[in-house]
């Protein structure tokens, strides 16, 4: 078999190109896995922020009822003078 230099240009440039084509999505491949990673985390500290939330909403909620007592007693106080 002869193999002129085109043909063996030929060559060269598919290997090339399945090597840049394999390299790109191996590439591809782990900025994916990268990504999903920071998702998660960020998934996780989303939740975490959704339950502190609800806390200081609950905490909130008692110290306006607390708040509104308070304010009745003064009332009462006030108007026994």
């Amino acid at each position: 078999m002869d193999l002129n230099p085109i043909d063996v240009g030929q060559l060269l440039a598919l290997l090339v190109f399945w090597y840049t084509t394999n390299k790109d999505k191996g590439e591809k491949a782990e900025d994916l896995g990268k990504m999903k990673q920071q998702i998660k985390s960020l998934e996780t500290r989303a939740g975490k922020v959704d339950n502190q939330l609800n806390e200081i909403n609950g905490k909130l909620n008692q110290l306006m009822e607390s708040n509104a007592r308070l304010e009745t007693q003064l009332t009462v106080l006030i108007n026994q003078n």
